[in-house]
């Protein structure tokens, strides 16, 4: 059986609340986004639990520009977040995107996953994985650079 799971983890000069607060406010995303596909967030304010549900604005080389529904499915301060993006409206596609935090000497180990075990929309599968491991990576590396600077 083939793995449906990515993740990159990196050591971050920056405290755990500081990454996760960056983490939990959606209008943070497209700083650390290395795909080029997050554009902006329609949902103000920051995440407060589990069950929250934010919107993005995405863009896609293969779909065009369209909104995305996350559903906070984990969320456990200065921990983990993790969402499950949906159509605008409509259902989750069994993708999860998932940060969990760990503290590390001077800062946090950021652990960021991509898992899409569960997808069983046909019309989704052409387009997975949507991102590599060099691509999780490079978003560490942009989530480093958002905090630490």
């Amino acid at each position: 059986m083939t793995e449906k799971a990515l993740r990159a983890s990196r050591h971050v000069a920056a405290p755990p609340p500081a990454v996760f607060d960056l983490l939990a406010t959606p209008a943070r995303h497209p700083e650390i986004d290395a795909s080029g596909t997050v554009l902006r967030s329609r949902t103000g304010g920051r995440l407060t639990g589990a069950g929250d549900v934010f919107v993005m604005e995405m863009h896609g080389r293969d779909m065009g520009d369209y909104l995305v529904d996350n559903h906070v499915v984990a969320f456990v301060e200065d921990r983990e977040i993790e969402w499950a993006p949906a159509t605008h409206g409509g259902d989750r596609g069994g993708q999860r995107w998932a940060h969990h935090l760990a503290p590390e000497g001077d800062g946090t180990r950021v652990t960021h996953v991509y898992d899409w075990s569960e997808v069983t929309l046909e019309r989704l599968l052409p387009y997975l994985p949507v991102v590599d491991a060099d691509g999780l990576a490079a978003t560490l590396d942009r989530l480093a650079a958002a905090v630490e600077g």
